[in-house]
Formats: structure tokens, sequence, C-alpha cells
């Protein structure tokens, strides 16, 4: 008996979606074929793993599955079907609800066009059968199957594009596929290689790669823009320095300027992330780091400077 889709993916029957798609993200790390090269049994326990993901994610799936199992609703003697076999061609889309397509416009000289396409649907997880913006109702590759296969990025590659191989179980043999990411994409951005999906009725589905990037543990984005935090201390902050910061197209030193304020943001012109020709700038946040512990005669030589110089610091505040 196949095994259930609630203990494949470790929650209870009474789980929520958001704990359904937390389980599901944890479980598709752990067991992805590219992650566990030496370990041959990761590839099935992935399949199931994106197979129960399927079913539970959506709601009527998850309600039939509820109410019948594996076998499903069974409406005459003569559906002996599972209605949920497909999924096992497929995967679920756990960033569905913030899922942005990639527009090839984007992109320099139109290059990425062959592989990329802005897509009519942004509807939730996993849903098969989107047709390209404009095409008519029904007019959308009639019988073929789609499937969608979730990759993570680390910070540097989302934001100067990289090329990843990854694997995609097609008739139960794993096919290496060769992905092009385009610089400048963002979580839930979903790309699409033509023909390289299931087989349907209607000929081979494309497949499409949805895009999850990891947290980098001190940059992070605002568009194309990078943001640093870079911690100066007060000495520094009043009386200027120069300070070695990391890029991502390596280090470069900055000036702090004398009086620079906590919360000041000075630019590197080019170091962002990058979108065809278009290049981000790359901010460094200054961080003001005051001394702890005073003494006394510290306070008193504080408290002189303060009398000597005052600063008014809610003076343009406006608060109601």
């Amino acid at each position: 008996m196949p095994r259930d889709y609630y203990e494949i993916l470790g929650v209870a029957k009474t789980a929520s979606a958001d704990e359904i798609r937390g389980a599901h993200r944890r479980l598709v790390r752990k067991y992805h074929p590219d992650a566990n090269k030496s370990d041959s049994s990761s590839t099935k326990k992935f399949q199931e793993v994106q197979e129960a993901y399927d079913v539970l994610s959506d709601p009527d799936k998850r309600k039939n599955y509820d109410q019948f199992g594996h076998a499903g609703p069974q409406p005459n003697p003569y559906q002996t079907a599972n209605p949920y076999e497909h999924a096992a061609q497929g995967s679920g889309n756990p960033y569905g609800a913030y899922a942005e397509d990639i527009d090839p416009s984007d992109f320099q000289g139109g290059q990425f066009a062959d592989i990329f396409e802005q897509l009519f649907n942004k509807k939730g997880p996993f849903k098969r059968g989107r047709r390209p913006r404009g095409a008519a109702e029904g007019m959308e590759h009639p019988g073929a199957s789609e499937v969608e296969y979730p990759i993570s990025l680390s910070f540097e590659q989302a934001a100067r594009g990289t090329a990843l191989p990854i694997s995609i179980n097609r008739g139960g043999e794993i096919e290496k596929i060769d992905v092009k990411i385009p610089a400048g994409v963002k979580t839930g951005n979903r790309i699409r290689i033509k023909g390289r999906g299931a087989m349907g009725p209607a000929g081979q589905g494309d497949l499409y790669v949805i895009v999850q990037i990891q947290d980098h543990p001190y940059y992070r984005r605002e568009g194309l823009d990078v943001l640093l935090d870079v911690p100066v201390s007060l000495y520094e902050a009043l009386l200027g320095t120069t300070v070695t910061v990391p890029t991502l197209d390596g280090r470069v030193t900055i000036t702090i300027p004398p009086g620079t304020n906590s919360g000041a943001k000075l630019r590197i012109k080019g170091a962002g992330a990058h979108r065809g020709a278009e290049k981000g700038d790359q901010h460094c946040v200054v961080k003001i780091i005051v001394p702890k512990n005073l003494d006394a005669t510290d306070i008193a030589a504080i408290d002189m400077v303060r009398q000597k110089h005052p600063i008014d610091a809610r003076s343009d505040v406006n608060w109601r």
C-alpha cells in the first residue's frame, strides 16, 4: 500500500496550509537529488514528498484524499485510475502565493526569450495547464503535462545569474538538465523550459523551474540594490575613517566622512544585482556602536562634550 501522504510530510491530518508548505520546503531541501548524489534512495523520497504535497496543497484534492484515500472517488465500477497519480510527474509550488513570472523583455536583447516567458496565470500552488500571456481560452497545450520543479539559489547566484544542473524523473528514469538562471531573479520567479515536462496525450509538456533564494548572512536585497550593514564605532563616526567592505565583485574600501549618522547609506555604484544591462547599487548602511561600561571620569568627559556641542536629535521629528 502507498504510504500515507500526511506521514510522508510528517504533519497531522489537521495541519494547516502553512504547516504543509513548511514541511514540504524542509523535506525538499533534505531529499533533493542534487544535494544527495551519493544516496540513491533520496530520489524516491523526493518523489514521495512531491506527490504528497501536490495532493495536500490543493484543497479539492486534499478533501478527496481525506475521504477516499489513495484510491480516490469511484463514481462507477469502470473508473479505477488514481486521480492523484499524475502528481509523481510534477511537484507542488511552495511559493505559488508569491510567484512572479519572468518577462523576457527584462533581459538584454531578449537573449532569454527562448526559455523565459511571462505567464498568464499567477494563482496558487502547482496549477497545471497554464497558458502563455495572450493565448485564447481552450487553446493551451491540450493534453500536455507540465512539470514544476523548485530550486534553491544562493544570494550570489540570484543576483548575478548562474547555470545549474537539475534532475528530473521522466518515466522512472532520472534525466539531467542544465538550466540557465538569469541575473536578478527573485523568489517565486518561474523559469520555463519548453518541451522538457511530462508526456501527455498532446505531446511533451513544459518544465517550470520555481526559484527560492536563500537568506544571506549579511546581504539583503531591495529590488536590484544590495544592502550591507557596516558597524562603525562612535569614534570613527565622529572623526571619520575608511572601512573595507565585501561586495559581490570583491572587497572595496569606502570612506566614512566625519560626523556620519547611524543609518546613513554610502553607495557603491553598480555593485548590486544585475538584470540584463541594468545594474543595481550596493548601499553600505552605517550602524554606530557606542562604548559600554563607562566610569565616572568617562561620563564627566562626555557630559562636557555634550554641553559644548548640544544636539537636538528630535528637532525634525513630528510625532503625533
